[in-house]
């Protein structure tokens, strides 16, 4: 398995309902959601990185040498 991870920036809307305009108007409060509208999405880099699955691979890799005799 691989991972793909991607970093960007994107512009978005979030869409709150308020009981007063006070309450509205102040950053702080949080009010009931209704929608968070995404756009203007823009990848500026992508990673991808080998999942680990728990397999214990096992390579052995030998490499054959000519041997030589000293005479």
């Amino acid at each position: 398995m691989y991972k793909r991870e991607r970093q960007g920036t994107c512009s978005f809307t979030y869409i709150e309902l308020f009981d007063d305009v006070e309450k509205a108007a102040n950053p702080n409060e949080k009010g009931k959601f209704v929608e968070c509208k995404v756009s203007d999405v823009r990848f500026d880099f992508t990673k991808v990185k080998k999942e680990n699955d728990g397999k214990t691979k096992t390579s052995t890799s030998e490499v054959a040498r000519p041997t030589t005799k000293k005479t």
